[in-house]
């Protein structure tokens, strides 16, 4: 008897492994394909005609793609009175990893545009901001720690799937 239950405990205990790792898999995957993924995609410019819309007290709304190291990626419907500025204070702001010399701006006729919000900053020229149109898409750049906190953090989670592989045999 005593057998059997120490049985039905070692399958119940390697049930909640298995769904522990299944759960970090899936947590570690699906962060990696959400921001990395879209990054990833080319830009088709002539799939689909530019799309205007009017807002409240009749503002002319553009579409704009935003992507990369941002609070808030996404498509965002904005005045077409903003500016590049204003598009990613909308979008809550920069991460801590984004490169504010590395922002790119691709157009409709992928004409990439890099502009370099740094310099603004220092020197408060407007000229250095490009004005957005209809269907850009904004990509912010990250540093390269950003990237290495990345491999870092998978290095971790390997090491703690194979710590919990080794206590699993260690304890039969």
């Amino acid at each position: 008897m005593v057998c059997v239950y120490n049985s039905m405990r070692k399958l119940e205990r390697n049930w909640w492994y298995c769904l522990l790792l299944l759960l970090m898999a899936v947590g570690w995957f699906s962060e990696g394909f959400s921001q990395d993924y879209r990054l990833n995609q080319s830009y088709q410019a002539g799939d689909r005609p530019a799309q205007y819309i009017l807002g409240s007290e009749d503002v002319l709304l553009i579409p704009i793609n935003l992507w990369g190291h941002i609070q808030r990626p996404g498509i965002y419907s904005i005045p077409s009175s903003f500016g590049l500025l204003d598009l990613l204070s909308s979008a809550g702001g920069l991460l801590k990893s984004a490169r504010l010399n590395d922002v790119r701006l691709i157009r409709k006729n992928q004409e990439v545009i890099k502009v370099n919000i740094k310099d603004f900053i220092k020197t408060g020229n407007k000229d250095l901001l490009v004005p957005l149109q209809p269907g850009d898409l904004v990509i912010v750049g990250g540093s390269a720690f950003d990237m290495f906190a990345q491999i870092v953090a998978v290095a971790r989670d390997i090491a703690i799937i194979l710590n919990l592989i080794v206590l699993t045999k260690a304890i039969d």
